[in-house]
C-alpha cells in the first residue's frame, strides 16, 4: 500500500512535465589537474595573528595556534617525517611548548606525527579528539590494514614515477612508504557532540561534524570568527565514498555539518587540506555551494532510486548542475559524483541492485567460460579484445580482459591489451584517484610492481600504549579458515609485564577469545606485552621471536608454532 503522501504527491505531480536532466559537469583535464598543484604550494600561511596554516609539507596541513604560554597544533599530518618539517617551521614561529594537540578525525594522514610538535622531554600535551575516533584509529590498525594499505597506494600512487604524478588532489602526494614512520598519540580528552575549552588562554569550541568521518570535528574560534573545518571541506569535489574503501559517509549528515558551519557567519575558514579561505563572503558562498552539491546528489540519487534504477544507471546520468559544476570548489580532483551515487544506493539499499540474476550471479570464471563460448572459443575472445584495443574503446577492453584473463592469465597479447587501456585511461584522467588506479594497476599487471601490505611500520611507543585486545582482534580476521576447519585448541596468554590475560580458542574455523585463563587449556605461554605486539606487528621477526621469546609453560614449542602458523603459514 502506498503511503497517502506518496499518492497525493503523484497526482499533484502527473499534470507537470518532467524535470529535465542535469547538464553534464564542466570537462576537466589533465592539465587542469597540473594547474590545481598550485592549491598546495609549500608555505607556512599566517590566517591572522598568532595562526598559522602549513600547507604542502604532506597531504594534509597542520594547524599553529599561538596562546598565551603555549601552543594548540590542530592535526598532525601522515608520519613522523613530514611532521617534523612542519614542526621545525613552527619553532621559527614560536617556541613555546604545545600544550593541546586536536585531531579533526582519525584519518592516519592527520594523527601519525604527534610526538614531532613536542620539545625534548615535555609533558604530553592534552590529546583532543571526538569519542568515536579511538576505535576508528585502532580498527584500521588491528583489521584492515592490509587492504587498506594496497588500495591506498593505488589510490594515492606512492610508487609512481615523477612524470606519472602530479598531485593527489587535495594535496601533493602521500609521503609515507615502507620505511616511514608513524606514532600516534592516543587521545585523552574526548565529547560526544561538543567541547567548550581554554587552553593556553586560548578559547575554543569542538564540534561533531560527521561526514567524510563519523567521528569528524570542527574547531572554532568564537572571539576570532575562525573556523577550522577539517575534511568536511577542500578544494575539491568530496570524497562521498573513497576508492580505496570506506564505511558508508552519510551525505545528509554531512550536509548537516555545513549547515552549522555556515550557520557561524566564520570570516576566515582553514580547511586540513589545501588553502584558507578569507573573507566572510566567499567562506558562506563556498560553504553553501559545498552543501547544496552534496544534498543534490543526495536527493537526486535517493530520487531515482525510488523510480527503480539501479546503481549503474544513475551513475550514468548523475551530473551537478552548471551553477555547482563550474565552482572551484567543485571541481572532481577528489571525489566524482558517479562513486557518489553508487555509495547512497549501498548505503541505503545494500549489495543488492534488484535484479534477479545478480542474486547467485555465475561464478566470474564460469562467466567468462560462457562469454568465450558466445564468441566461438578464448581465442575468439582475445580477438575481440585485439579489435577492441585498436579501436581505442580502452573501457571495453579492460572489461573484456576482466574475463579472458581469468581463462587465459599469462596470454601475452591480452596482457598488452589491458596493459595499454591501463595506461591510456590513467594518462587521460583529471581526477587523481582514478589516474593513480589505472597507472598503479597497469605496473602491477606488468609485474614492474608488488605493493607491500603495510603502509609505514609504527614505532614501538605507539605500539605500547595499544590495548592488547586490539592485537587479538588482528589475529581473529587472519585466522586460515580451511586449515582450522576440523580443529579445537585453547591457548592460554599471560604476560609478563602486565597483569592481563587472554585464553584464545580456535574451534572449526572460528576464533574466540576470552579474558583470564580457561580450565582445560592445551597450551600456556608466557610473554613480555610489548614482545607480543612487536611480533604481530612484525617489528619483529614472527618465526624466530615465537623461537626465542615466547616461554612455552603448558604444552610444546612446536604445538604453539602450528597453532600460530593458523594466523601466519609462513612462520
Amino acid at each position: 500500500m502506498k503511503h497517502p503522501l506518496t499518492l497525493s504527491l503523484g497526482l499533484l505531480l502527473a499534470a507537470c512535465h518532467s524535470s529535465p536532466e542535469p547538464q553534464p559537469a564542466t570537462a576537466s583535464s589533465p592539465a587542469a589537474l597540473s594547474t590545481h598543484s598550485q592549491e598546495f604550494r609549500r608555505e607556512v600561511i599566517e590566517v591572522a595573528k598568532g595562526i598559522h596554516v602549513a600547507v604542502g609539507y604532506g597531504i594534509s596541513n597542520s594547524i599553529l595556534i599561538e596562546g598565551e604560554d603555549g601552543l594548540i597544533v590542530v592535526d598532525a599530518l601522515e608520519s613522523l617525517e613530514t611532521a617534523s618539517a612542519v614542526a621545525a617551521e613552527f619553532r621559527k614561529l614560536s617556541d613555546k611548548p604545545v600544550k593541546a594537540l586536536i585531531y579533526t578525525h582519525s584519518h592516519p594522514d592527520h594523527i601519525a606525527g604527534g610526538p614531532a610538535f613536542l620539545k625534548p622531554g615535555q609533558a604530553p600535551p592534552v590529546v583532543y579528539a571526538q569519542a568515536g575516533a579511538l576505535a576508528n584509529i585502532d580498527k584500521i590498525a588491528s583489521e584492515l590494514q592490509p587492504i587498506i594499505a594496497r588500495r591506498a597506494f593505488r589510490m594515492y600512487g606512492n610508487y609512481l614515477s615523477e612524470a606519472e604524478m602530479v598531485n593527489v588532489g587535495i594535496g601533493p602526494r602521500l609521503g609515507v612508504g615502507q620505511d616511514s614512520e608513524m606514532q600516534v598519540l592516543r587521545p585523552t580528552r574526548s565529547f560526544d557532540q561538543q567541547l567548550d575549552d581554554r587552553v593556553a588562554g586560548v578559547h575554543f569550541q569542538l564540534l561533531h561534524a560527521p561526514g567524510e568521518t563519523e567521528d569528524q570535528l570542527f574547531v572554532w574560534l568564537p572571539e576570532r570568527r575562525i573556523l577550522l573545518s577539517g575534511d568536511n571541506f577542500y578544494r575539491a569535489f568530496p570524497n562521498l565514498y573513497t576508492i580505496r574503501g570506506t564505511g558508508y559517509r552519510d551525505p545528509k549528515a554531512w550536509a548537516a555539518s555545513l549547515d552549522r558551519m555556515r550557520a557561524l557567519a566564520p570570516e576566515a575558514l582553514v580547511p586540513s587540506h589545501g588553502r584558507p579561505l578569507l573573507g566572510a563572503d566567499l567562506v558562506r558562498d563556498s560553504l553553501r555551494d559545498y552543501r547544496d552539491a552534496i544534498r543534490y546528489v543526495y536527493d537526486q540519487s535517493i530520487r531515482l532510486i525510488n523510480q527503480g534504477l539501479g546503481p549503474d544507471e544513475i551513475a550514468g546520468r548523475l551530473r551537478l548542475p552548471e551553477a555547482l559544476a563550474s565552482s572551484p570548489y567543485l571541481q572532481e580532483f577528489y571525489g566524482r559524483p558517479d562513486w557518489s551515487a553508487r555509495s547512497v544506493f549501498s548505503g541505503n539499499l545494500g549489495w543488492f541492485d534488484g535484479n534477479p540474476a545478480q542474486l547467485r550471479p555465475l561464478a566470474p570464471v564460469d562467466e567468462a567460460k560462457h562469454w568465450a563460448e558466445l564468441l566461438g572459443g578464448t581465442e575468439a575472445l582475445v580477438g575481440a579484445v585485439v579489435e577492441a584495443s585498436r579501436r581505442g574503446e580502452h573501457q571495453w577492453v579492460l572489461q573484456l580482459t576482466d574475463r579472458a584473463l581469468r581463462l587465459a592469465p599469462e596470454h601475452r597479447e591480452l596482457k598488452a591489451a589491458r596493459i595499454a587501456a591501463l595506461r591510456a585511461l590513467g594518462e587521460a584522467e583529471s581526477n587523481p584517484n582514478a589516474r593513480h588506479w589505472y597507472l598503479v594497476s597497469m605496473h602491477e599487471l606488468a609485474g614492474d610492481l608488488v605493493l607491500p601490505e603495510q603502509a609505514m611500520m609504527p614505532t614501538p611507543a605507539m605500539l605500547a600504549a595499544m590495548p592488547l585486545s586490539l592485537f587479538f582482534d588482528g589475529m581473529a580476521v587472519n585466522l586460515d579458515a580451511e586449515a582450522s576447519a576440523d580443529r579445537r585448541i585453547q591457548v592460554g596468554f599471560e604476560f609478563s609485564d602486565l597483569p592481563e590475560r587472554y585464553t584464545y580458542i580456535v574451534r572449526n574455523g572460528v576464533s574466540e577469545v576470552l579474558e583470564g585463563l580457561e580450565p582445560g587449556l592445551d597450551i600456556r605461554v608466557r610473554v613480555s606485552a610489548q614482545v607480543f605486539k612487536e611480533t604481530l606487528a612484525q617489528l619483529r621477526n614472527p618465526a624466530l621471536a615465537v623461537v626465542r621469546d615466547f616461554e612455552v609453560v603448558q604444552g610444546s614449542k612446536l604445538e604453539f608454532i602450528r597453532f600460530m602458523q593458523l594466523f601466519k603459514p609462513d612462520l
